[in-house]
């Protein structure tokens, strides 16, 4: 399914009513399955969807015996994406929460588990340099002003990057991504165009990727789960200029 649709819209400009077709990000229901049992439904951008269920699950760690990700069934209908997966095991739903995506997300992550001594240091011009290549490939963001697009890069390259309506889905996808193609998080810095959430801190200190930025902000949660697992937390990257919020030992100042 495409992830832009046009939509007939009515503008106001200057007291004018102009009757317009507008591009729209196409958000759908993705509903996961194990063993037939629908246990979870996340609203998303329908593309890329294997990286996002293969990130979501194994992220949070729900799953509790042996599946393969690399043979889970996608099947798309008109109304939503349905994705099965077999498991030789059981699902833990326990500590269930909302995040505070704007998408109302799921996430069963409580706190950080482990520390990252990941020993990657970087120069502040190739971090910028990176960034610019991250806004540059980021199209969907770029066309619908909703979309929100999340990068894993290397200290050189922009390795891949993920979008989706959803903060959150985004960094599933993107580490979805890293785990499929047997990509090692060590080294890797995760590239963001939204705010940093405390969720998203879990999610990559799951992985252990030490280095995450964005364009605007973190939260003080985020701030303090960064510290505490010794991720390397920079915000407000606009122009020339950042602010190092956790761990900036990592940049070569």
């Amino acid at each position: 399914m495409q992830p832009l649709e046009n939509k007939k819209i009515t503008k106001i400009e200057r007291k004018e009513i102009l009757k317009i077709d507008d591009i729209v990000a196409v958000e759908q229901k993705i509903k996961i399955y194990v063993n037939n049992e629908e246990i979870v439904s996340l609203a998303a951008s329908p593309f890329q969807v294997k990286e996002l269920v293969v990130g979501f699950l194994m992220t949070e760690g729900i799953l509790k015996g042996d599946w393969c990700p690399e043979k889970i069934y996608i099947e798309e209908t008109r109304d939503n994406t349905e994705v099965k997966v077999e498991l030789e095991g059981f699902v833990s739903l326990d500590g269930k929460t909302i995040t505070s995506g704007c998408m109302a997300a799921v996430s069963f992550l409580n706190d950080v588990k482990g520390y990252t001594d990941d020993s990657l240091r970087i120069e502040p011009d190739r971090l910028l340099n990176l960034f610019k290549q991250f806004q540059a490939k980021s199209t969907l963001y770029r066309t619908t002003g909703c979309i929100h697009a999340v990068a894993i890069a290397d200290l050189d390259n922009i390795l891949f990057i993920a979008e989706d309506v959803g903060r959150h889905n985004a960094v599933d996808k993107a580490i979805g991504w890293a785990l499929l193609n047997k990509v090692p998080f060590k080294g890797k810095i995760m590239l963001v165009s939204g705010r940093i959430s405390s969720e998203m801190i879990l999610k990559t200190a799951k992985w252990k990727i030490p280095i995450i930025v964005s364009r605007t902000a973190p939260t003080s949660l985020a701030v303090e789960l960064a510290d505490k697992s010794g991720l390397t937390v920079v915000g407000f990257l606009r122009g020339q200029r950042f602010n190092i919020y956790t761990h900036p030992e990592r940049i070569i100042i």
